[in-house]
């Protein structure tokens, strides 16, 4: 098969990038490997209940609905407001006045530490007026174009400008978060509240930059899964063709040849690579390379391969025989939950190392007593899709997603120990008892089933590497570009005429990058 461009990969960046050619009438096929598009922006239903695979929500970041806007895509998008919750102390974020709502919230936690407060509440407003251009503004790459270009000029070099002087002040707070933190407050157990949800060593910026995100959550009906379905929908209406359950295993880039796992081949003029990073530099053959490309090629390949993604999360989903007013009235939809003001302390950093390092003399138990710890400290994302979209559970029940960063490596240890099994059932019942002791009172006796996703689950589902949901890890060298600055170069490869977008080609990521990566990337193919 000859096609001008090929995409592979169907989730938000892949979709975007196809979307964004077929609309302007190029020559597209996407291949997916799974039977569905959305990579992890999925949804999916298990007896009447609707669950997230992935996302829980949506960034807007002024991308989704001007998104939906250009492509003329037919969906509702709903409000997805934002609760945070520290033992029985919880608030629903509703503008920027709730950062000083969530500063007493703080005071009254850790009193003697006031001071420490009103620092960290300084910095976290000081970003959030940075961010604005980015979290409060359409952004230009998807708004509808005009009959003239010079219409559109006045609105582009402003937001332009803006955008430049919040990257400058960015690269002032690219420190890891734990590192500014430190300096700027001494009680530990605050700064895990404020902090321990995030990956590790996060930028500033991007941590404190989170209170601004909050306001920003759009939840699409019917599901984050709806919103990929109708973008695949869209790419198809336009002409574009689609290829599921096909998987690339090799690329032969020196004759722009691809092949799937049933020997299919596919020749391309440009290729778009919005998979795992990982498997792209694995799955190329170098053969055939001129000198200065194979140099390159090499060099990026050790780079990229060296590397490992962020921690990863464990998800519990479950039903409930109980009406969603039980869970309104005590919170919204989408909560940022930690049932204990202590915190992990070194649970998850320093006792999690310790414990990989002597691995080979943990017993079980020992293990299950490390989770418990884990668990009653730990910050929880619960998701109740019913709260957002009445049609996402059954009448008078609820579907509930309580999940929790969790490392690759320990669960690749506990399966290589014939744990698993056991281990996800116990670690299912840990997180449905940390909220049903306290967010939710009596939660537990109400279950009707539950079934748990672990980072092993999202390497198996869409092939990321390390389970990772947000591409690489802060701890170790970056391999991509780190810069807003040079984001345009962000999907840029050492192979020839082949293009690199999603959450693997720009640090720091999420769905906004995913998207921004996508549309940058078939601009490059135009």
């Amino acid at each position: 098969m000859k096609k001008d461009i090929i995409v592979v990969g169907g989730g938000i960046a892949g979709l975007t990038a196809a979307l964004s050619l077929v609309h302007n009438g190029r020559d597209v096929l996407l291949i997916e490997k799974n039977d569905s598009c959305g990579g992890l922006m999925n949804s999916f239903e298990r007896d009447g209940f609707r669950f997230e695979g992935g996302a829980r929500a949506l960034v807007n970041a002024g991308l989704v609905e001007p998104l939906i806007k250009e492509f003329a895509l037919d969906i509702d998008i709903l409000p997805n407001p934002i609760t945070l919750g520290i033992e029985d102390r919880l608030l629903k974020i509703d503008g920027e006045q709730s950062l000083y709502l969530y500063t007493d919230v703080l005071k009254g936690l850790y009193p003697e530490s006031k001071d420490e407060v009103d620092r960290i509440i300084q910095a976290i407003h000081e970003t959030i007026e940075n961010m604005k251009v980015l979290y409060g503004v359409d952004n230009p790459l998807f708004k509808k174009k005009k009959k003239h270009i010079l219409t559109q000029a006045p609105s582009v070099v402003a937001w332009m400008l803006k955008f430049l002087r919040t990257m400058y002040r960015i690269t002032k707070m690219d420190t890891p978060f734990e590192d500014y933190m430190d300096a700027i407050a001494a009680n530990q157990s605050l700064k895990d509240i404020i902090g321990q949800h995030f990956f590790r060593k996060t930028p500033v910026f991007f941590a404190f930059s989170y209170f601004a995100l909050y306001n920003d959550y759009v939840y699409p009906k019917g599901g984050v899964g709806a919103l990929m379905q109708k973008m695949a929908e869209a790419v198809g209406k336009r002409r574009g063709e689609i290829r599921y359950n096909t998987e690339i295993v090799s690329i032969d880039a020196h004759i722009k040849v691809m092949k799937d796992s049933v020997g299919n081949e596919y020749q391309y003029k440009k290729m778009i690579w919005a998979g795992d990073l990982k498997a792209l530099y694995t799955i190329t053959s170098d053969a055939g390379m001129v000198k200065q490309s194979l140099g390159q090629f090499r060099t990026q390949k050790q780079a990229v391969l060296a590397q490992k993604g962020a921690e990863s999360v464990f998800s519990v989903f479950l039903a409930a025989d109980l009406p969603p007013k039980f869970f309104s009235e005590k919170a919204s939809g989408h909560v940022f939950y930690t049932p204990d003001r202590q915190g992990l302390g070194t649970i998850h950093t320093t006792e999690l190392r310790v414990l990989l390092q002597r691995w080979d003399t943990v017993q079980r138990e020992e293990l299950y007593a490390w989770l418990e710890r884990f668990c009653r400290y730990n910050t929880f994302e619960i998701s109740i899709p019913v709260l957002r979209d009445p049609d996402a559970a059954p009448p008078g029940k609820t579907g509930i997603i309580i999940s929790a960063l969790f490392d690759y490596e320990l669960t690749n240890r506990i399966r290589a120990r014939g744990w698993y099994e056991d281990f996800k059932k116990r670690l299912e019942e840990m997180f449905i008892m940390a909220v049903s002791s306290s967010i939710y009172p009596g939660l537990k006796e109400k279950v009707l089933f539950s079934f748990s996703a672990s980072p092993w689950s999202i390497y198996g589902r869409v092939g990321s590497s390390e389970g990772s949901i947000v591409g690489w890890s802060f701890e170790g060298k970056i391999p991509v570009v780190t810069s807003m600055f040079k984001m345009a170069s962000s999907v840029k490869t050492a192979l020839p005429d082949v293009y690199a977008a999603g959450k693997w080609v720009y640090s720091p990521a999420g769905g906004p990058t995913a998207i921004m990566t996508g549309r940058i990337a078939a601009k490059k193919c135009n």
